[in-house]
């Protein structure tokens, strides 16, 4: 997590996506307890371990608050308090999902990213995932990796996998080691396709 204005902020253009944006996402506020009435606290992000940025909240019934200080290029600090309001909907067995409401549109999202002046959701930001910037190549590295951490190892994709993780099945194990051998296969291939092309073949 983090704040809008206090520390290095991003530079916003064309080829941001979503993961190299602040953002508060509803979910995890769940998951910590912060969406009791009446919580106050802080949060953070941090990139490469070093923090950059913070931002402070406070939960009522119906919304989030959100305080930071922010500032356009060139320009002074200013002190900004944001209200986001929440939304609920039926889940199928019973009790009930919360959303946050972009202020802007309006829409139901489980995310809200700091960009400009405020907390909207992505698509009025225009921002798309990474992954939708992805090449071929990009995509099955992704998924090698994905692989490998689920398994606890290495996430080069030369390092042979030969640990069993505690408590893995060895059925589990076997067929993990499979899909990361074939999506390892797909990025040669890829790559083989990458330097040909590059190549003028």
């Amino acid at each position: 997590m983090g704040g809008l204005g206090s520390g290095n902020w991003y530079r916003w253009d064309t080829r941001t996506t979503t993961e190299q944006i602040h953002r508060v996402d509803i979910r995890y506020l769940r998951k910590q307890g912060f969406l009791k009435e009446g919580t106050f606290g802080t949060l953070s992000w941090s990139c490469g371990g070093q923090q950059t940025g913070s931002i402070r909240f406070k939960t009522s019934n119906d919304s989030l608050q959100l305080i930071y200080r922010h500032r356009q290029r060139g320009e002074d600090w200013i002190d900004k308090s944001e209200r986001i309001a929440f939304d609920k909907t039926p889940c199928n067995f019973g009790g009930d999902r919360q959303w946050l409401l972009c202020p802007h549109c309006g829409k139901r999202v489980a995310i809200v990213y700091g960009l400009g002046s405020g907390f909207l959701c992505r698509h009025c930001y225009d921002l798309p995932y990474a992954s939708q910037g992805e090449t071929q190549l990009d995509r099955m590295m992704r998924k090698a990796r994905k692989i490998r951490k689920q398994l606890n190892a290495d996430i080069d994709l030369d390092i042979p996998i030969y640990r069993k993780p505690k408590g893995m099945h060895w059925k589990t194990f076997a067929n993990y080691v499979e899909a990361e051998r074939k999506a390892n296969l797909r990025v040669s291939t890829e790559f083989e396709k990458v330097l040909m092309s590059l190549k003028g073949l």
